[in-house]
Formats: structure tokens, sequence, C-alpha cells
């Protein structure tokens, strides 16, 4: 069985764009043959215990039928946390959409002092069980708390799955209580954990999955969405994770031998489209010291970056737009390490560029692509980009093309 952990970053109080994201990454872990994938606590709606009362929406809720058809048509049991409503008050629930079956809500039993204004405890724990393997699961506060997981223990649940909104002390005690816990009851335990800032704090990421022997076997970082998938017949993992932030001016040189290597491997294949007056080291430091280049890592190593701001080339004035009067954002100086090239980099760095883009609530993107680089063409064509008009820059032989993309594309994708 396959089980994947979520991390994202929800939008307060967003439900609909939230249920987009929750999609987005669902669809991704179909396509890493998950079985299972589970979300942080109270994903839908954030952590936001002030506004929880007024989003409250019950499982059998249409607003949820797309989980529902996602699980059905793809045979994956689905976890979304979500403020549920109850004749005692509101309670903080997992919501579980299991393929072709009723779906099942399980709700926090253990409330932390802070909560108690604003929410009730649930009462019973839910099980569900896959490819004979039974799943319990706790919701934040609870999972800290040692009769909790032995209640589930002594129910038979063969594997733990913690879904958290927690700040970074709360991750300091999950990554010193979980080894141990998991080790005692040969139990293995995921935890999965949201991003960016809820309610009075700041979520800090850090996802992870220790085998029953306690020992982690992976962990995400503490900034960026991404995918953990736990293979427990083999107890090995995948990560799908965007490992992208701002660059510092301490990047420039590394960056700077990057592009040039680039424009070596262009020009190997006979594409001119970067010459010894562009892109400049200098051109590189002023993008860092604005904060628009973005830099792709892993480890220490520099893999690749790409410029995102709202400056537009003075040309592109000549373009006939479809975006004229809306919020834009605009793409520059896209590059690969050619070491590093034909592994999809790209595609995660426009990934990262493109969830940017709605987070930020831009209507379309736009960018430009030297017509005789056919491999970007076709890159960009494929990711719906459509070709707007042409322009030239000095000491190019040949046009570039302007392409352009609707962020409502994106959404709905």
């Amino acid at each position: 069985m396959k089980i994947c952990l979520a991390q994202l970053k929800s939008t307060k109080g967003n439900v609909q764009k939230n249920i987009k994201n929750h999609i987005r990454l669902i669809k991704k872990a179909i396509k890493l043959n998950a079985d299972l994938i589970v979300f942080p606590e109270l994903s839908i709606t954030g952590y936001e215990p002030e506004l929880a009362k007024e989003l409250t929406a019950s499982i059998d809720d249409e607003l949820f039928d797309p989980f529902q058809k996602l699980s059905d048509q793809n045979k994956i049991t689905i976890g979304v946390g979500m403020p549920t409503p109850y004749k005692d008050g509101v309670r903080i629930s997992l919501l579980l959409f299991q393929p072709n079956k009723n779906r099942l809500v399980y709700s926090k039993q253990i409330l932390h002092d802070d909560e108690l204004p604003y929410f009730v405890a649930g009462k019973n724990q839910e099980y569900i069980v896959i490819d004979q393997t039974k799943i319990a699961f706790g919701i934040c506060y609870e999972l800290l708390q040692r009769e909790h997981f032995i209640n589930a223990h002594n129910n038979g649940a063969d594997i733990y799955i913690a879904s958290v909104a927690k700040p970074n002390h709360g991750i300091e005690k999950a990554n010193s209580y979980f080894p141990s816990i998991a080790k005692e009851f040969n139990t293995p335990v995921l935890m999965v954990n949201s991003i960016g800032f809820c309610d009075n704090f700041m979520s800090t990421g850090q996802s992870a999955v220790w085998n029953k022997n306690g020992q982690l076997l992976e962990q995400l970082d503490e900034t960026n969405e991404g995918l953990i998938v736990y293979e427990t017949n083999t107890e090995t993992t995948i990560v799908e994770q965007l490992n992208i932030k701002k660059g510092t001016v301490s990047d420039a040189d590394k960056l700077f031998q990057i592009y040039l290597a680039a424009k070596a491997e262009l020009e190997r294949n006979s594409i001119f489209q970067w010459t010894d007056n562009y892109p400049t080291q200098s051109i590189i430091e002023d993008d860092l010291r604005k904060g628009y280049l973005f830099v792709l890592s892993h480890g220490n190593e520099i893999i690749g970056a790409i410029n995102i701001s709202e400056i537009q080339e003075a040309v592109y004035s000549t373009v006939n737009w479809q975006f004229d009067d809306s919020k834009i954002l605009v793409i520059h100086r896209l590059v690969v390490n050619p070491i590093h090239q034909r592994n999809g980099y790209a595609t995660k760095m426009m990934d990262f560029a493109e969830l940017y883009a709605i987070d930020n609530g831009y209507t379309s993107i736009r960018l430009d692509a030297y017509s005789q680089n056919k491999k970007v063409i076709e890159f960009y064509k494929k990711r719906a980009y459509y070709i707007r008009g042409e322009v030239h820059f000095p000491e190019r032989e040949f046009e570039f093309y302007c392409l352009e993309k609707s962020i409502k594309l994106i959404e709905n994708n």
C-alpha cells in the first residue's frame, strides 16, 4: 500500500481556492499510484479557530463531491481537514472519502486549552482498512497524548497517521516523541503538517515518516509544499517537493556560472538566444537584490533559477496581449544547469511560478522564448501558453515569441 502525505499551504478561509489546491495535489498522488492521501489539520479552511463556526460544512455537503468522485474513479482514499457542525458545537474533523463507500468523519477527541472556546471534542475513533492494513488517525494536539496512541494500538491499528497544524516548537516535540512511540509499539507513524501562517502562528511543515523501528525515513522542509509517498510493504519513500526560495546575493557567482554553462549548451545546439551582454553577472546580482530570482536547489547544490516579477520588457507594449488591463506576472531567465537538464526541473520551476501567480492574485503570466529554441516553445505550448506576438532583442538574428497563459486555466486544471 502507498500512503501519501500532502504538505500544503491553505489560504485563510478561502474554501473554494483551497479545494482546488487539494485536487491538484490529489491528482499528483494518483499519478504516483497512492492508495491513500492525507492532508493537514483543517486544511480546507486553514487553521483559523475564529472563522471555524461560519465555515462549517457537513461531510455530505455537495462541496465535497469532487473528492468522492476522485476517490471512486481512481480507487484512492482521501482525508481532508474541515470544521464540522454538531448539536453540541463545532468539531475539528478529518473527512474521509473512500472508493464507493460511505463517507466517514473522524473528529479530534482531545483538545488543547486554546481550542476550547471554539470547538468541542469528538466522541469516537474512526479507522479505515486498506489492503488488510488498519489505519488510525490523530489530529494535532492529541497525537502527543500517550493514551490516544495506546487506544489506537489496543484496537489493532497497524499504522498511525497524524494530521497537524504545528509551529516549529510543536514539530520539535513531535520529532522527539514519535521515534520512541513508534519503536515501543512497533508501529509506523506518519505526520502531515501545513506550511504558512495559521491563526497566530507560523506552521512549519516538516511532514515526516517514521518506520516501526522509530527510524526517520523521510522529512519534508519547513517552507515548501510537497508530497511524501510511503510504501508500507518495502518501507521506502518517494518525495515530490519544490525546494525553491528567493536567492541571495551570495548565490550570484554560482548562478552566473550556471547561466554561462547553459548558454554554451544552447550554442552547441546552434541556438544563440543569449549573448555576451545578456545575461551578465550584474543582471543576476540585480535580480537577487530585488528579490526577483528564485533558486531551485538540492541540499547545497543549486540546480536552476527563475526570475518572477511584474517587470515587462519595453517591447512588450507592441504585443496584442489578451489581458492588457489585468494583474500580470512575468517570467524571465529560467535556467537549469546542463548537468541536471532533462530531469523535469524546468517543469518544477514553472509549477512553482504558476502556484505563486495563483497565491498572489495574478490573472495571467507572460514570458518570451527564442523562436529557434523549438524544444522550449513546445514545452510552453504543452503548458497551455499561447503565442500573442513577436518581438526582437539586440544581437539576436531571429525573433522571440511572446507567450501568455490565463491563471483561470491553471486553477481549472
